[in-house]
């Protein structure tokens, strides 16, 4: 089948005390009162904020779109969350609700493996992430992320009471289900991605409690270096600290911690050529980003930021820069909502070498952005047409460009050049 184009939340009235590696305790957001209406929206409120230069946020439209054709590969997915290219071409693909599959190369989607841990899914929460490790065809080793249920929390559990947990396992050979499987981080958050790095070590995006009715000076977390939350860690595939993390060994700071002062990266991308770490993240109301994620820095949530929170109020008084904050890439205000991003160094888009690709969830699209160095000069929006949301897009080993739809029904999609139809 082809299409062708020219171009909740679960209440209660408790905070919960996650479980973690450090001196103290990290409460959870008290759930809503049964019936309260919401503390805010995730709708626009016109708020525009000033760029530090020209092309940080609305960077000029394309102006010239290479025509694709669409494939559907896959059909009847629920949930979908993430998918990753294996070595050898198949992909895993994440329900959020807790199943993983493999979708072999000609489409079909497998049933759930089994030997998953037990996941905690509920509202945002739930599997979130899984790769192959660069040696999989010799070790069949994956990483999976997942929010785990903490064993000292009451039933019915409260709001976001799942823990960001990361583990590793082996597929089995018949790769019907994860063998072995060891948890190699409670990173404390309540979701967040996880990429591995040309050195073999794992990178992790810890995010915070966030979505209407939780204010962000609420959550001070991404500053404090005594937690994993807000963060985007680093560790080696055995779940040991790296020697070299900017934090290691120092007094009062976990040493798994890269860098500091994130919200909620829903996408990691290594940059093809530098070896450099992107990330997008969701902001509140408004200030979505792209970052490029630097060993040691701090990008300044909840001290700087452009966007609003979901109540309407500023935040910190609506500062968007301070001495030592990195500032983003690329920001967008009003919300698009990125979720996955990939880099395309493909042959089959000449026109799309070094681009940065970002599904866009409320955006319900794909963003183009066009880079000169790590400048946005540019930026298309495809697949508008779909009036889908995007959830995850990955380059695949042909060249082409698949995107993940998001919730019931979702789909995985491939864009190839118009040309070959």
């Amino acid at each position: 089948m082809k299409i062708t184009f020219a171009v909740v939340v679960i209440a209660s009235a408790f905070a919960c005390f996650v479980q973690a590696q450090t001196t103290k305790s990290i409460p959870r957001p008290p759930a809503q009162k049964p019936g309260a209406p919401p503390d805010g929206s995730a709708a626009p409120d016109g708020y525009s904020p000033i760029p530090e230069w020209a092309g940080q946020t609305h960077a000029p439209r394309v102006a010239v779109s290479a025509p694709y054709a669409v494939d559907v590969v896959a059909t009847g997915i629920a949930n979908g969350y993430s998918i990753e290219f294996m070595p050898d071409g198949r992909m895993l693909l994440v329900e959020r609700p807790g199943r993983l599959k493999i979708i072999d190369r000609s489409g079909q989607i497998s049933a759930p493996l089994g030997g998953l841990p037990q996941i905690f899914a509920g509202g945002p929460q739930g599997l979130v992430g899984a790769i192959a490790d660069r040696d999989f065809a010799t070790n069949r080793t994956v990483y999976i992320a997942y929010t785990a249920p903490d064993p000292n929390a009451p039933s019915p559990p409260p709001r976001l009471a799942g823990v960001l947990t990361v583990a590793r396992a082996r597929l089995s050979s018949d790769s019907t289900k994860l063998e072995d499987v060891k948890v190699l981080l409670n990173a404390e958050g309540i979701g967040g991605k996880i990429a591995q790095a040309r050195d073999g070590a794992l990178l992790i995006s810890s995010s915070i409690p966030a979505g209407v009715g939780i204010l962000s000076p609420d959550w001070p977390q991404p500053q404090q270096l005594d937690s994993l939350m807000g963060k985007v860690l680093r560790i080696n595939t055995d779940g040991s600290i790296p020697r070299d993390n900017p934090f290691a060994g120092r007094p009062n700071a976990r040493g798994e911690i890269f860098a500091l002062g994130i919200r909620d990266d829903q996408g990691l991308a290594f940059h093809p050529r530098t070896g450099r770490l992107w990330a997008s993240e969701h902001g509140p109301r408004g200030g979505d980003e792209i970052n490029v994620i630097e060993k040691g820095k701090n990008y300044g949530f909840p001290v700087i930021g452009y966007g609003h929170d979901y109540n309407g109020a500023s935040i910190n008084k609506d500062r968007t820069s301070q001495a030592g904050m990195e500032q983003p890439v690329y920001f967008w205000t009003p919300d698009i909502a990125p979720g996955g991003i990939s880099f395309y160094n493909g042959k089959l888009f000449p026109a799309w070498q070094g681009n940065l690709f970002v599904a866009a969830l409320a955006g319900k699209h794909l963003a183009r952005l066009v880079l000169q160095g790590e400048r946005v000069v540019g930026e298309e929006r495809l697949l508008t047409e779909l009036d889908s949301r995007i959830r995850d897009v990955k380059e695949g080993p042909d060249g082409a460009l698949y995107v993940l739809t998001d919730r019931d029904g979702g789909r995985v999609l491939r864009l190839v050049p118009l040309r070959e139809r």
